[in-house]
């Protein structure tokens, strides 16, 4: 059952004046990247690899202005933070792609835009040993353009659950999703067949080349919204009218591929839920003393924790697309884009105490029922931990039982040791004689008594 159509228990009145922001715990999207899919304007020397897909000036600057906002809201309005970094304060993850630790880096410049002034120290002291090292004309700071650098931790993609939701089943759940009657019922619909027919027309696919599946003209549109973002050209016939259906069937396109049901929505959003359940438990124990936590992430995890809250799911964007009547439900139909963010904020009430409220893009989203956007933390606490999945076990990523490690000892080396004892042997043996030869009258009386 979802748990997430539980009636809100207890409504808390907002009365700005009884309510204090003790902590907050960002996640985002990186910034604007380029292409990802080879599939027009690519050929076989510029076709990406690894990770190829490196933030661009237009991602910098998505994510800067996004940094911008958080440095308002939360060390300018609400004063939950200092307005210069304090490590104590804050603690930035990102994934281990250049993308997403780019953008975090650029986030943190909007944040703390002024960065750390020198020690008034001798010149000598601020400069390294090598011969000729000249200080900068940069004035008083310790960078130039008054730049501030955060440290950002990073995991290995293979130990990054919450973040990016490593997991050895994902193929095999897409290959299955792939084949569901929800997929082919969308991918067969009246009006996703026009889209394939208008798309291909437009481009000049023909044959084998044509796009009739939802998944590959999605990579289609992740390519076209890139060059869109980033000032490169898009085919010339490509129609507005083509983009804007393409953005229409984004979102769904995706759910359907990775999060079709609950089950996998509870699967890919246990790792950073828990997670923001374990964070805000620590400092409300005393255990931590961070105030804020941000995560620069993936559209796939941005989607995971979006459709694990309830705000969207496969079955509500294809009722929507299919303009079935809809129940009075909340449900995001728009594509996860770029920069993206969600932001758990945790509340202290004088009366009520503890809860939490949440924004998605800027905008408190319903939380706990279908239309509060409050929730008693103790209550959150519940109905979250109440669909967390064993994602190790899973995700098959339960470590093998150690085995004992067998040393190959080399025959030399044992021949060695036993010439050695055998020696040590030999020569308290000689010992023993001499000392017996040296003192037979003592070997004499002994034998007497």
């Amino acid at each position: 059952m979802n748990i997430f159509l539980f009636v809100f228990y207890a409504h808390i009145p907002f009365v700005k004046s009884n309510d204090t922001l003790i902590n907050v715990q960002a996640i985002w999207r990186h910034g604007v990247r380029d292409f990802y899919y080879c599939n027009w304007g690519c050929n076989s020397k510029n076709k990406p690899n690894g990770d190829a897909q490196i933030l661009t000036p237009a991602g910098m600057r998505q994510q800067y202005v996004l940094g911008k906002w958080i440095r308002q809201r939360y060390i300018i309005d609400n004063q939950l933070l200092s307005s210069f970094f304090n490590e104590n304060e804050i603690y930035i993850e990102s994934t281990d792609y250049n993308r997403t630790i780019m953008s975090a880096y650029c986030n943190l410049q909007g944040m703390y835009p002024q960065g750390f002034e020198i020690p008034n120290v001798t010149e000598d002291k601020l400069l390294p040993p090598n011969p000729g090292s000249k200080s900068p004309n940069i004035g008083n700071y310790a960078l130039p353009y008054k730049i501030s650098l955060i440290p950002i931790h990073t995991k290995q993609e293979e130990q990054d659950y919450a973040l990016a939701i490593y997991c050895k089943i994902t193929d095999s759940i897409v290959e299955s999703n792939r084949k569901t009657e929800l997929y082919n019922k969308i991918n067969s619909a009246t009006q996703t067949q026009e889209l394939f027919k208008r798309f291909n027309s437009e481009l000049g696919l023909i044959e084998e080349k044509q796009v009739n599946d939802i998944i590959e003209l999605a990579e289609w549109r992740d390519t076209f919204t890139c060059n869109r973002y980033n000032g490169d050209n898009l085919p010339q016939k490509l129609s507005a009218k083509t983009l804007f259906y393409m953005d229409q069937i984004a979102l769904l396109s995706f759910s359907l591929r990775q999060f079709q049901n609950w089950e996998q929505s509870k699967l890919y959003s246990t790792p950073y839920l828990k997670q923001v359940i374990e964070n805000f438990d620590n400092f409300i124990n005393g255990n931590s003393r961070v105030k804020y936590r941000g995560s620069s992430s993936h559209d796939s995890t941005m989607l995971g924790i979006i459709s694990g809250l309830n705000l969207t799911s496969a079955q509500c964007q294809a009722d929507i697309y299919l303009n079935k009547s809809q129940s009075d439900i909340f449900c995001l139909t728009e594509n996860i884009e770029f920069s993206s963010n969600l932001i758990f904020e945790l509340y202290n009430n004088t009366e009520n105490g503890l809860y939490v409220r949440i924004l998605y893009n800027g905008k408190y989203v319903p939380i706990c029922s279908q239309k509060g956007t409050y929730c008693q933390y103790d209550r959150f606490k519940s109905l979250v931990s109440q669909q967390f999945i064993d994602y190790e076990k899973e995700c098959n990523l339960i470590q093998e039982v150690q085995r004992e490690v067998v040393y190959n000892i080399p025959i030399w080396s044992i021949l060695f040791f036993l010439l050695v004892l055998l020696c040590t042997c030999g020569v308290f043996i000689l010992i023993f004689m001499i000392k017996q030869m040296k003192d037979p009258a003592s070997s004499d009386s002994d034998i007497s008594k």
